[in-house]
């Protein structure tokens, strides 16, 4: 790696953010959205807690929990500054990502302008459960938990496997999801979506994957981009309480198991797509090496209502090198 990857320094929280790296990488619109929330900060339950504009961040926000029907309880962040009008934004994770793991400056600047709601999934980091092998039935969990909080009108935000979620979520709540945001992410049976490459499939499996691994599969392999990514594992660092536990192991194989069957070349599976009618945002990194982007303009080409922005100088973590600038678009994109 370059220089920029000796030089980059990072606490202790950060590496533990950093064993959740990525491979491949939600409330009516006219009334507040109600839930029981235990947060592991309290040791009493929050019933029916109206959500209002709060003066949490990505960096303060507690970890809230709510079980749901099936009996899995989730771990999640929720916070913002709803909007009159707006609904909850709900994020869907990459491959082996947990809460920590999303970047503040991305988040703060969405919940700038409406609700954001981070979530663990079955499995993975704080949420009881055994991770699922298959991308439909991490969508069936999600959904668990969108009933569990009884939301009943949402957008939905998926970060390359969390995208192959959202799309299914979208897909099969087509009366609850409003807008989508694809980011990273690709169609199911789309093209070079299985991470062959040993070099990459080496880096991406790692047990304990540091900072160089990390610049080297989200970032361009040029100076402003991995500068960008060294800048993006300081963020990662600045939570200081209330962490969210790193995903296991076993996450990260039934994880990779869902995401290569999603991945498996079938020309047939892409006119699903025309089902997803919702107005969608997909972007991506014109570099990216986990998620070609050729997959976000199939995902563009396939969806009926899509518009599709490729950022220059950038690969798979293209949402975090330009941070402000995309959250400042989702939040237009949604706003419309």
């Amino acid at each position: 790696m370059s220089s920029i990857n000796r030089r980059t320094r990072v606490s202790r929280h950060t590496a533990m953010a950093l064993a959740t790296l990525s491979v491949v990488a939600a409330v009516a619109a006219t009334a507040p959205g109600m839930a029981n929330a235990v947060s592991d900060s309290s040791s009493g339950t929050r019933h029916a807690v109206t959500r209002t504009q709060t003066t949490e961040s990505a960096g303060t926000a507690p970890n809230l929990r709510v079980k749901a029907a099936g009996g899995v309880t989730y771990q999640y962040r929720r916070f913002g500054h709803p909007s009159a009008g707006s609904v909850p934004l709900v994020f869907f994770q990459h491959f082996r990502g947990t809460l920590d793991s999303w970047d503040p400056k991305l988040i703060d600047t969405i919940a700038a302008k409406r609700e954001v709601i981070l979530v663990d999934n079955v499995g993975v980091g704080g949420s009881t459960g055994t991770t699922p092998s298959t991308v439909q039935q991490m969508a069936l969990d999600a959904i668990d938990f969108i009933d569990a909080l009884k939301l009943p009108r949402y957008d939905v935000f998926g970060f390359s496997l969390g995208g192959e979620v959202a799309q299914e979520v979208a897909l099969r709540r087509p009366w609850q999801v409003r807008r989508v945001v694809l980011a990273a992410t690709g169609p199911q049976g789309g093209v070079d979506q299985r991470a062959s490459d040993p070099g990459i499939l080496q880096r991406t499996l790692k047990d304990n994957p540091g900072p160089e691994d990390y610049l080297f599969l989200f970032f361009k392999d040029t100076a402003s981009s991995q500068a960008a990514g060294g800048e993006f594992l300081q963020r990662l660092g600045e939570r200081t309480t209330d962490h969210d536990a790193p995903s296991s192991l076993v996450a990260r194989d039934h994880q990779l198991t869902a995401w290569s069957e999603w991945g498996i070349p079938d020309k047939s599976k892409l006119v699903r797509l025309k089902a997803l009618f919702q107005p969608t945002l997909v972007a991506d990194g014109e570099s990216d090496i986990l998620m070609p982007a050729e997959n976000s303009h199939l995902l563009a080409k396939y969806l009926p209502d899509a518009r599709l922005h490729i950022y220059p100088d950038a690969g798979h973590g293209f949402l975090y090198q330009y941070a402000v600038r995309f959250g400042t678009e989702v939040n237009t994109f949604l706003d419309r």
